[in-house]
């Protein structure tokens, strides 16, 4: 007989399912009635249930005598693929668990007793599924009387056991080959995709979990680098089943969880990395809003400072708090000297000026108001900000260290809101809260981003700014968003294949996150709060060496400030980091256009001057006050995107030759534009 084909399939939901379906030979020696005999004589039990009936688990916990009892929920009440409904899951299970070993009839109180101690001291152990749904239905049982495989279609419940429904079973006693197989097939799930279960006495109130006790969420307070849930994407073709007593509790209990979560996203391999501090924001967020119509995320002036989503923010911070917040940021700003591939120095420079922006994001709307009203230019107050650059360069860790300085827990905004009409609703929602977009897509940008940047019309007295991350080249903006946006652009990045760098780099910056507090920011606020009340008291007292107000320059006023904290906070012994330095808006405004600026200067170097009228590809010369530049019909669109708009002079252009306004050009490169001298002796 011919081999059987092997039908090979690629599946990224789980870490357990191979790559082909394995199939296991056996013949039929006799066939019987279920009775429960068929666990008995046996020191251990190990089970992989798809569905279960708790109460059949905790009666054969209490009067098989077992020694090692160990039980896999292979999920059973999921409705619907989120993490919510996961996390919802575990804490059913490990409530109706604790009720059913309460409610074993004729069970005295010291055998419950002694159930829970052989919990309590890991002689019985359950674990749920964190992966993707594990349908296997598999019963291991070792002991003297040998070894005990049984497989089929029962789930361990009284209904499937009983025969009242149609069932499969098969027994493999003392068979070395079945056994090796199924303990394989037992253990890559409960090894690589599960998360233990305790037990505990209390059940959980439908009406109020106790959220930091979930499986999943406690193995996440015990590991530094938290617990990775793999959240399985929808599939049409996979309806599933469940059970409708956990279904029905599931659905009761998920919304907690789903509120908690909703500012936490999977990432593109499905995996939701839950860490230390995602815990307590988690439990903050679902413990501040247990009552229904709590108030949502905004960030408001009051008389006596700022209203944070209700409450009142306090400016008042501990001086030890913001020392060590100080130090925190030095040790944050470190690391990127620890494996980073590139100009460094820039990239912490960079990012501090981010980091500044940031920091006065709040009060930017204050800035460009009263420049509004002066009828002054308002690009010195931008309302973007776009971090963009190579991948693996820190940006995501840097905007959620941010926001846990400032609001205690990062808020990110999913990325399908990054359009005119959800954008104008979070204005109106978030006040003066910043929006956050991380991973923006360059497609969705290119989309939308010119009516959202450029919409100078804004209704409201307080408004947030919006900041985006987004993996993208240098040449990916129009100059109208440039000049409106503070653009922070990084090749510097930790390479891909440093896996070593890379963990130890994640571990300090989240061991950083979980020890910041919001003081430094506090403080930074009240005497930002202060500076901005003086410059409108007394303006025209803030200048620059060359004369120039900075009174309008939301970049050098913010890093005054926080230079001035970092200064005071300095650990013993240290200096103060170089990226740490006041700097203007109009220097990162001119570092904006650095690579149309290198690209033109390349173009019009004095041994690409062609005296034709038409100079060739790649060459240029002069006519009157215009530059004329030689291209090919082929790069004629891609080089007047590189170019800033306001250069080009496009009565003359045309394909294959771009033609520049001379003057302009000039001040734009800070030089003069003029016919090499080279040239002239060459045609003498």
């Amino acid at each position: 007989m011919d081999e059987p084909q092997n039908l090979l399939f690629e599946d990224a939901e789980s870490t357990t399912r191979r790559s082909a379906l394995n199939v296991v030979h056996a013949a039929a020696e006799s066939i019987a009635s279920f009775q429960t005999s068929y666990f008995k004589g046996y020191r251990s039990m190990r089970a992989l249930t798809y569905t279960s009936s708790i109460p059949m688990i905790a009666e054969l916990m209490a009067t098989q005598q077992f020694e090692q009892f160990e039980c896999i929920f292979g999920h059973g009440g999921i409705l619907s693929r989120e993490a919510a409904q996961i996390l919802a899951f575990q804490s059913v299970v490990l409530d109706k668990l604790a009720g059913a070993i309460v409610g074993v009839k004729g069970l005295p109180d010291e055998a419950r007793e002694a159930v829970y101690r052989r919990v309590a001291d890991g002689q019985m152990r359950f674990f749920v599924v964190k992966d993707a749904i594990a349908h296997a239905k598999i019963y291991l049982l070792e002991g003297d009387g040998g070894k005990r495989v049984i497989v089929g279609s029962a789930n361990l419940s009284e209904r499937a056991f009983s025969g009242r429904q149609a069932e499969t079973l098969i027994v493999f006693d003392d068979d070395d080959t079945a056994w090796s197989h199924y303990v394989a097939q037992y253990e890559a799930v409960r090894d690589a995709a599960t998360s233990r279960l305790p037990l505990t006495r209390l059940p959980l109130d439908r009406k109020s979990v106790r959220i930091e006790e979930t499986p999943a969420l406690i193995d996440a307070q015990s590991n530094p680098d938290g617990e990775t849930l793999f959240v399985p994407p929808e599939r049409a073709e996979e309806t599933g089943y469940s059970v409708p007593e956990i279904a029905a509790r599931v659905e009761a209990i998920a919304p907690v969880y789903r509120r908690g979560l909703a500012e936490l996203k999977p990432d593109r391999q499905n995996r939701l990395r839950i860490r230390p501090r995602i815990v307590k924001q988690i439990v903050q967020i679902v413990h501040s809003r247990e009552a229904e119509g709590a108030p949502p995320t905004y960030l408001s002036r009051s008389q006596a400072g700022f209203v944070h989503s209700g409450e009142e923010m306090s400016l008042d911070a501990k001086p030890e708090e913001v020392r060590s917040d100080a130090a925190l940021w030095i040790r944050f700003f470190a690391n990127y000297n620890n494996g980073f591939v590139g100009d460094v120095p820039r990239l912490q420079n960079d990012y501090f000026a981010f980091m500044c922006w940031f920091y006065m994001a709040p009060l930017m709307c204050d800035l460009r108001n009263a420049a509004l009203r002066e009828n002054a230019f308002s690009f010195d107050q931008p309302m973007f900000a776009v971090l963009y650059g190579s991948s693996n360069c820190g940006k995501t860790s840097l905007v959620e260290a941010l926001m846990a300085s400032m609001f205690s827990h990062p808020r990110i905004v999913e990325t399908q809101n990054f359009t005119p009409a959800k954008l104008r609703a979070l204005q109106q929602a978030y006040k003066r809260f910043p929006v956050v977009f991380d991973d923006v897509t360059r497609s969705r940008f290119s989309r939308y981003a010119d009516e959202i940047v450029k919409d100078e019309t804004i209704p409201y007295a307080e408004y947030p700014c919006f900041a985006l991350s987004m993996n993208a080249d240098a040449r990916s903006f129009k100059p109208e968003i440039v000049k409106r946006c503070l653009m922070i652009y990084t090749r510097t990045a930790l390479p891909g294949d440093n896996v070593a760098a890379r963990r130890t780099l994640q571990r300090s910056v989240a061991n950083i996150r979980d020890r910041l507090t919001t003081s430094l920011y506090r403080e930074y606020l009240k005497r930002m709060v202060g500076l901005l009340d003086e410059v409108q008291e007394n303006p025209g007292n803030h200048a620059q060496a060359d004369g120039q107000t900075t009174e309008s320059d939301a970049l050098y006023l913010s890093s005054t400030i926080l230079c001035g904290l970092f200064s005071e906070n300095l650990p013993n012994g240290t200096s103060m980091p170089q990226w740490c330095a006041p700097m203007t808006l109009a220097s990162y405004q001119e570092r904006a256009f650095e690579r149309p600026r290198l690209l033109l200067q390349s173009l019009l170097g004095p041994d690409r001057f062609d005296a034709s009228r038409r100079p060739p590809e790649g060459c240029w010369n002069l006519s009157g006050s215009r530059v004329l530049v030689g291209v090919s019909a082929m790069e004629f669109t891609r080089m007047r995107a590189d170019i800033p708009d306001w250069l080009l002079d496009d009565t003359a252009s045309s394909s294959g030759q771009i033609a520049l306004d001379r003057k302009l050009t000039e001040d734009f490169l800070r030089r003069r534009i003029r016919t090499p001298r080279r040239w002239f002796w060459q045609r003498r």
